[in-house]
C-alpha cells in the first residue's frame, strides 16, 4: 500500500484552503492572520497557497464571496420554493427571514465576515459591496412578486422594491448583530420577533 497522499483536484484543494482560512481569520482576525498560518491549517505549502490566491486580500475576498453567495442562494431558494407552492407574501417573507437566521446560526464565522467585520483593504471592500448589492437585488426580486405596493409618494416600482429590500436587509443585519451578544434568545424567538417587526410595517403597503 502506497504511503503517498492523494493529490486533490485544484477545485477541491481550493475548498480546503477556504475552510482553513475561515478558521484562521475567525481566530485572529484579518489584520493578524498570516498566509503561512493558513497554509499550515490547510495542509499545503505557502507556495501552493499562493498558486490559488495571489494575496491575503484575494483570499479573504474569495471567502467573503463564497460565504455571501451561499447565504443568498439559500434564502433565494426558500423564497422561490414557498412562492411556487402557493404560499402567501407573508409566508415567503417569514420563510426567508427564517432561512437567513438558520444560516447565521450554522455559520457564525461566515456571517461575521460578510456583515460585521469589514477590513479596509480595497479588494476586500469591493467584495463586500458586490455581495451587499446582490443581496439587495435578490430581496428586491422578492418584493417585486407583490402585485401592488401602496406607497404614499410617487416612485418607480423598481426603485421602491430596491428601497424596501435595502431597509429589510439592514434591519435583519442589525438584529443579527444584537443576537450575537444575546444568545439566550433562541433562533425561533429571533425569527418571530424580526418577522413581526418587518411584516407589520410591510403588510400595510402590500396587497395580495
Amino acid at each position: 500500500m502506497s504511503g503517498k497522499r492523494r493529490r486533490l483536484p485544484p477545485a477541491d484543494r481550493r475548498e480546503v484552503i477556504l475552510a482553513a482560512a475561515a478558521t484562521v481569520f475567525a481566530e485572529v482576525g484579518y489584520d493578524r492572520a498570516a498566509m503561512r498560518a493558513v497554509a499550515t491549517a490547510a495542509g499545503v505549502t505557502t507556495p501552493v497557497l499562493y498558486d490559488h490566491f495571489a494575496s491575503k486580500a484575494d483570499l479573504y475576498a474569495a471567502l467573503v464571496s463564497a460565504q455571501a453567495d451561499d447565504l443568498i442562494t439559500r434564502w433565494e431558494e426558500v423564497g422561490t420554493q414557498v412562492a411556487g407552492g402557493g404560499g402567501s407574501t407573508e409566508d415567503v417573507f417569514r420563510s426567508t427571514v427564517d432561512a437567513i437566521f438558520a444560516w447565521i446560526e450554522a455559520n457564525p464565522t461566515g456571517w461575521r465576515m460578510v456583515f460585521l467585520d469589514a477590513p479596509s483593504d480595497p479588494a476586500v471592500a469591493q467584495a463586500h459591496r458586490a455581495r451587499q448589492e446582490r443581496a439587495t437585488a435578490v430581496l428586491a426580486e422578492q418584493f417585486g412578486r407583490v402585485a401592488e405596493l401602496r406607497i404614499s409618494v410617487p416612485l418607480e416600482r423598481r426603485r421602491a422594491d430596491l428601497l424596501l429590500a435595502e431597509a429589510a436587509k439592514w434591519t435583519v443585519n442589525a438584529i443579527a448583530a444584537w443576537w450575537w451578544d444575546n444568545r439566550d434568545l433562541s433562533r425561533a424567538q429571533i425569527v418571530e420577533l424580526t418577522a413581526d417587526l418587518l411584516w407589520r410595517g410591510l403588510a400595510h403597503i402590500t396587497e395580495e
